[in-house]
């Protein structure tokens, strides 16, 4: 990444003021607090913020953004889609594989962290990653099962998603993780399990649900469990009432959310 990258694509990113931030599109994921900004999308308008496999056109925002443009300019990807992802302190992005809703065409996606605090990581089955700014990390969505838990500061990501090209891949054969990054999440004990799952059922006995299926959710950037049981908790709590359209409802969304979305899904929310 060029030197100081982050720091004067932060500084332009505050002083364009009138930026047309978008509420995220892929809602059912993530808590609230996620917003989006297309700088390049199928339709050329940066409020089209729904991924899909395209040539894609340059929005208005990218010339507010020269640092940004002059980084895109010269990396040589083929690229696909662009946009900056803002979340608020606290967000969470929940336990997700991304592109099974896309063609097969091989796509990788590269994050430039450009605003972020010490405490913000994305997390993996076993492992959190913070993600320093001016480093560029690489991504492979349809394999990595993954989520995101903000700390306690606005945290501003570009977000390439690139098919891939002959520089590409040979860059990719270079990749390496900084172990400084890297932290192993705590095994998890049945006590913990059973403490949560009470306390998600007081939640719901006062009207609470949302509260409780989120509370369910962050397990799995909390602990190294199974893929896919922060999705088995919640169906456990409604199977404890008897709530079959809710059983079923998780049931699906697991399934959607580790193996096949649908486009049309995401565009119907």
């Amino acid at each position: 990444m060029p030197t100081g990258f982050s720091h004067d694509a932060a500084k332009e990113i505050e002083q364009a003021t009138s930026l047309p931030w978008q509420e995220n599109s892929y809602r059912e994921y993530t808590s609230q607090g996620y917003e989006v900004l297309s700088l390049f999308s199928k339709t050329g308008d940066s409020t089209d913020t729904i991924i899909e496999d395209c040539s894609p056109k340059a929005t208005l925002e990218l010339d507010k953004l020269p640092t940004i443009r002059s980084f895109l300019e010269h990396c040589n990807l083929s690229l696909m889609w662009v946009r900056l992802n803002k979340l608020a302190p606290g967000t969470c992005f929940w336990e997700h594989r991304d592109y099974s809703e896309l063609s097969e065409k091989q796509k990788v996606r590269l994050h430039v962290p450009i605003s972020t605090s010490p405490d913000s990581y994305m997390v993996f089955s076993d492992t959190s990653v913070h993600l320093k700014p001016d480093t560029l990390w690489l991504l492979r969505p349809d394999s990595d099962v993954h989520g995101f838990i903000n700390g306690q500061s606005v945290r501003i990501h570009l977000i390439i998603d690139a098919y891939l090209n002959n520089e590409l891949s040979h860059e990719i054969d270079q990749v390496y993780l900084l172990e400084e990054s890297v932290t192993i999440l705590p095994e998890p004990t049945p006590d913990i399990y059973n403490k949560l799952l009470s306390l998600a059922a007081r939640l719901v006995d006062e009207n609470r649900e949302h509260d409780a299926e989120e509370m369910l959710l962050t397990t799995f950037l909390q602990y190294n469990q199974p893929l896919g049981f922060s999705y088995d908790l919640v169906v456990s709590l409604y199977e404890k009432y008897s709530r079959l359209e809710k059983v079923q409802e998780w049931i699906s969304r697991k399934y959607r959310f580790l193996h096949q979305e649908e486009l049309q899904n995401v565009k119907n929310k």
